[in-house]
């Protein structure tokens, strides 16, 4: 079931940082919407992320996870991983990207965000985060 791989872009002063999560679950939900604007792509993706817990850190991807606010804070931020929602989201792109390094948003126009929305599919906004203990792992949702 845990066999699917995504990487997750966390976006901090104009870089977003990559990390690939291995052995995650991916749910996909292709669907339409209708508003009074006209129809809009309204897909989703549902990824299921484990996460391991050692001595209180929380690891995902072979990084130690850190809540937004402490991520952005970090003195190395490409040794950490985060989840951010909201109008500083994270990207969540299904599968591996193979580039080291971060990405500058000022190398494209419509900035990383929206180049890789334009030209690969597999490209969602990080839309809800939950944690859950019993199992653990994170449930990452993509619009």
């Amino acid at each position: 079931m845990f066999q699917d791989v995504v990487t997750v872009f966390n976006r901090r002063d104009g870089l977003w940082y990559p990390t690939v999560l291995e052995g995650v679950h991916i749910q996909r939900r292709a669907a339409v919407e209708e508003d009074r604007l006209g129809t809009r792509r309204a897909d989703e993706v549902l990824v299921l992320a484990p996460y391991t817990v050692e001595e209180g850190r929380i690891t995902v991807g072979g990084k130690e996870y850190l809540p937004p606010r402490q991520w952005r804070r970090a003195a190395a931020p490409e040794g950490a991983v985060t989840f951010t929602c909201g109008e500083a989201f994270d990207i969540l792109l299904l599968g591996r990207w193979e580039e080291d390094g971060p990405a500058e948003d000022s190398r494209w126009p419509e900035g990383f965000y929206g180049w890789l929305d334009r030209e690969r599919d597999g490209v969602y906004a990080l839309a809800a985060v939950k944690r859950f203990d019993a199992l653990p792992h994170f449930e990452l949702t993509g619009r």
